[in-house]
This record gives C-alpha cells, structure tokens and sequence, in this order.
C-alpha cells in the first residue's frame, strides 16, 4: 500500500472521530441551569390579565371562565399557579383562577 493511501485513510479515520467527538463532547459537557422558578404575572400583565377571573370588568369575561378550564392551560406548577401556552405569558405563571382576553374554552 502506497504512502499516499495510507495517508488518507489515518485522515478520513481521524476526521470519522472528530466528528463525533464533538456532539458527544457537548453532550457530557453540559451542565444544566439551575432551575430558575418564572415570576409569578401581576394584574394587568398583558391581555387585560387578571389573576381572579371573577373580578374581571372586560366585556369577554363569562362567569366560570378560568385559566385552568383554558385551552392555553400548561397545568399546575405550584399552588394554583402553572404555565400558559400563549407567547405573551411565556416567560410568568398565571393563576388557575384568573384570565385574560384571549380565552378558549376547552382545557
């Protein structure tokens, strides 16, 4: 075998490995964030938000209509607070009594 194939093939082994290396590197070296808990959405937030639906005044309000019976519903976190799929309340917890002006029944 000439030199030349020898070569290429300590080369395309090497370039074999290297490739993946690096996924496999950054995969033992990932270290995750500690879990930081989202604040918790005020009065007002966005979408004339609410924290107990029942004091709403907005002309949508229906009596009965919650975040927790809400298709945008993540489900509870912690005490009566949880997620909400809706990209305005993505980065809070929203209370499972309160709502906002974008309800959908269904959750």
């Amino acid at each position: 075998m000439s030199d030349f194939n020898k070569s290429r093939r300590v080369f395309l082994r090497t370039a074999a490995l290297g490739v993946v290396a690096v996924p496999l590197a950054k995969v033992v070296t990932h270290v995750p964030a500690a879990h930081a808990e989202k604040p918790k959405a005020e009065d007002g937030h966005a979408l004339d938000y609410v924290n107990n639906g029942a004091d709403s005044t907005h002309e949508k309000y229906q009596e009965g209509n919650k975040c927790s019976n809400c298709a945008f519903w993540a489900g509870e976190e912690s005490g009566g607070w949880g997620g909400c799929r809706h990209p305005q309340f993505s980065s809070v917890l929203v209370n499972a009594e309160g709502w906002c002006n974008t309800y959908v029944p269904g959750g």
